[in-house]
This record gives structure tokens, C-alpha cells and sequence, in this order.
């Protein structure tokens, strides 16, 4: 066998893939990574090399493949490809905070998303699988500390459920995938998350409520506070029906910093905006006050940080922002 190998490394380029890396498999769950025949697509438009693949048993699997194509396959039907083990010994469980290097792309490489772009610490929340057929979240599931893989995910599904986009790109098609590159730099029990920032988060809201009081004095319209720390001023009443759990909303609205500083608005884009309430599809401040307007409403929003987007930077706001919209309920239905 040795002599063997000895003439292919001569002959072709080999590429040597060891599965030793992967995880415990676990017959039960999806989330562990699949130690069953490795499967490759044929229809590549590169160039085939020889490759030899260690299986779990330490004996070597001899295939032609493109090395992009060669992808495993979990039962739930997610395709991974591992390139690099870290030393870590623990798997991310629901509700722990993932530090990661995330990078995913169209099957024409364009690339959508990367979170070095938004922040270098870039960390989230591990949710339930948010779809069936292979989700992100299994993904972030079969990884460790250190390791580094590539996905294949279900475009329409990834949008559509873990995103929770009402409209889909027109350049993405049913069947589509896209193609994750993940680095799982960092898992923090959620827990023990919760504990490290407690100091921080009070620190925070002790702030921030002083800022908010402050901030109110400019207005004389009456401001309501709700449970959940969501401030609301209604600057005019409208006639409309209630907007319930469910309905798909019509709003047009400037959204803003507590300095007064704007960030976004459809008014300038002449651009009205549509969303599904109750559905996640927004941030839960802006889910809350749609939720206690009437068609016809024009409102003012005082969203604390922990009902926008907490601790984590998004796109161009800080961490830690209080957000201020200014919204009129057009329609729901």
C-alpha cells in the first residue's frame, strides 16, 4: 500500500483529508458530524484531481473529485466539509453566545455577509434550528473551539426562516445554496454569559435611563413607559383599526440615535416598509410599539438597547444604542 500511495503522489497531486478531526459521532443527533461514505458532485466545470480520504477506521477511500466538491453529508441533509480542527472539546448548546468568523457567499461567489466587516468580536445567540433539510444553527452545532468548515445551506430556506426576510433577492432561486466559511473562535455558556455582563448591562441601563429622561424633556407630548422598558410618545391619533398579531404592517418611518442623528428613513427613499408583526422580522422595540398602534398613528419609539440590538454592533450602530422612530402606521391587514 505504501508503494501504492508512492506512485500517485508522483503521478498526481493528492490531497490528504483526515476525518480524525471530526467529532464523536452521534447516531441520534444531526448536529454531530456524519461519518458515512463521502460524496462528491461530478458536475464541475474544474479540473478532477485524485484524492486520497481516511475514514473513520483509518483506511484510506481513493475518489476523482474537484476538492471544492467533496462535501459530507448529515442525515438531516446539511453538507459540511471540515478544514480545520481546533483544540476545543465542547459542542455549543442552545442559548450559548458564539464567538465566530462567519463568511457566506452565493454558488457564484458574491459574497453576502461578513462578520469582520461589522465587528472583529462578532458573537451571537445559538437559537433552535430554525429549519428542517440542514440550518445554520446545526451547523454552529457540530463545531468546536478552534475548528474551522465550510456549508452548503438551502438559500430560500436560510432567508426565508433564519433571517425571516419576507422578500427574497430576485438573484436567488429555489434550489440555490449558500456557501458558509466558519471559524468557531470562542464558546461562552449562555449562563455564565448572562453572569460576566451582569455588572455591565446595569451599568448601562443606569445609564441609559438617565439619558432617556433627559432626552424626553425636549417634548411636551405625553410619554407612556411600557413594561418592557419601551418608551412611547403619540404625536397624532388615527382612526384605523388596531394592528394585531400577524398582520402584514405598512409603516413609513425615520429611525435615529438619541443625539438626534439619523440613520435611515423611508420617507427619503419614498420607500413605505412592510412586515409581518409578531413574527421577529424586527427588532423587538419596533415589533412592541406597532403593536400598540392604529392605523393612522404617528408615534415616537424610545427603544432601549436590550430591545434593539443589545451588546452587539449592526452595521453602523454601536453597540449598546438606544434608537429612537419616529413611525406611522399606514396599513395592516
Amino acid at each position: 500500500m505504501k508503494y501504492l500511495i508512492s506512485i500517485l503522489l508522483v503521478i498526481i497531486p493528492i490531497f490528504f483529508i483526515s476525518s480524525c478531526s471530526n467529532p464523536k459521532p452521534d447516531k441520534k443527533s444531526d448536529t454531530q458530524k456524519d461519518t458515512t461514505a463521502l460524496t462528491y458532485n461530478e458536475d464541475s466545470a474544474s479540473e478532477e484531481i485524485a484524492v486520497i480520504i481516511f475514514n473513520q477506521d483509518g483506511q484510506p477511500e481513493y475518489i476523482k473529485a474537484n476538492p471544492e466538491d467533496i462535501f459530507r453529508k448529515t442525515n438531516s441533509g446539511l453538507e459540511y466539509r471540515f478544514v480545520g480542527s481546533g483544540k476545543g472539546k465542547k459542542y455549543p448548546k442552545v442559548g450559548d453566545v458564539l464567538y465566530i468568523d462567519m463568511t457566506y457567499k452565493t454558488e457564484k461567489d458574491s459574497v453576502l455577509f461578513r462578520s469582520r466587516e461589522i465587528d472583529k468580536n462578532f458573537k451571537m445567540r445559538l437559537e433552535v434550528p430554525s429549519h428542517p433539510g440542514g440550518c445554520i444553527e446545526q451547523a454552529f452545532m457540530m463545531m468546536k473551539e478552534g475548528d474551522s468548515a465550510v456549508f452548503k445551506i438551502d438559500a430560500v430556506n436560510f432567508l426565508t426562516y433564519t433571517q425571516g426576510k419576507v422578500n427574497i433577492p430576485h438573484y436567488i432561486k429555489k434550489g440555490d445554496k449558500l456557501i458558509f466559511n466558519i471559524k468557531m473562535m470562542k464558546i461562552v455558556d449562555g449562563s455564565e454569559y448572562v453572569k460576566e455582563n451582569a455588572d455591565m448591562y446595569a451599568f448601562y441601563i443606569n445609564q441609559e435611563n438617565s439619558l432617556i429622561d433627559r432626552y424626553l424633556l425636549s417634548f411636551d407630548y405625553q410619554c407612556v413607559t411600557k413594561e418592557s422598558g419601551l418608551r412611547i410618545m403619540t404625536i397624532k391619533k388615527g382612526s384605523g383599526k388596531k394592528a394585531l398579531k400577524g398582520n402584514a404592517v405598512t409603516i413609513h418611518y425615520t429611525a435615529g440615535f438619541i443625539d438626534g442623528s439619523v440613520f435611515d428613513s423611508t420617507i427619503e427613499r419614498n420607500q413605505p416598509f412592510r412586515f409581518v408583526l409578531g413574527k421577529e422580522e424586527v427588532i423587538e422595540g419596533l415589533d412592541e410599539g406597532v403593536s400598540n398602534m392604529n392605523i393612522g398613528d404617528h408615534c415616537i419609539f424610545i427603544i432601549p438597547f436590550r430591545l434593539a440590538y443589545g451588546d452587539e454592533k449592526s452595521g453602523i450602530i454601536p453597540p449598546y444604542s438606544t434608537l429612537v422612530f419616529e413611525v406611522e402606521l399606514i396599513d395592516a391587514k
